[in-house]
């Protein structure tokens, strides 16, 4: 009996903790930190792309595109975990401060190109996302494939 009230009283107080994971790299190696596999044009949607995103909600994917003219252009891209934290706040709690950590809710789960895609010749798209792994291109390529089945069957059935 005592057993079982020490498992009971264990599986209540126990804390399950979930944490993000979302793929990494970066489009210059010069400009990674040291935990990022870089660079993304050896992105190969194993592990040793994933990360942890203990302060993130959302994963994030960035697409920029640069246009030379004569049909060359360049295509740089960045995956990690949204940044959604602010550095440096700090709360009072009983007489004294201390720094946290709060998770602001910033992004919309979507794809938005840069509003000043106008004044510039890069054009940059950027992407957040909920879920494991969301932001690689295979995740994104089962949805657009599970839209146009669930198109194909609702014209089969009308």
């Amino acid at each position: 009996m005592d057993l079982a009230a020490s498992l009971l009283t264990f599986t209540m107080f126990w804390k399950l903790s979930y944490s993000l994971q979302c793929y990494t790299c970066c489009p210059d190696p010069g400009r990674s930190k040291s935990t990022e596999p870089c660079p993304c044009t050896q992105f190969d949607y194993s592990d040793k792309h994933v990360v942890q995103c203990e302060q993130s909600t959302m994963c994030f994917k960035r697409i920029t595109t640069l246009e030379f003219g004569d049909g060359l252009t360049s295509k740089s891209i960045s995956r990690g975990c949204a940044p959604q934290t602010s550095k440096g706040e700090q709360r009072k709690t009983n007489g004294k401060w201390h720094p946290v950590t709060d998770i602001y809710e910033a992004y919309e789960e979507s794809c938005s190109e840069d509003p000043s895609n106008d004044e510039r010749t890069t054009k940059t798209t950027h992407c957040y996302c909920r879920g494991d792994r969301c932001n690689g291109a295979q995740k994104i390529l089962r949805n657009v494939l599970a839209v146009a089945a669930v198109a194909v069957i609702l014209c089969c059935l009308s």
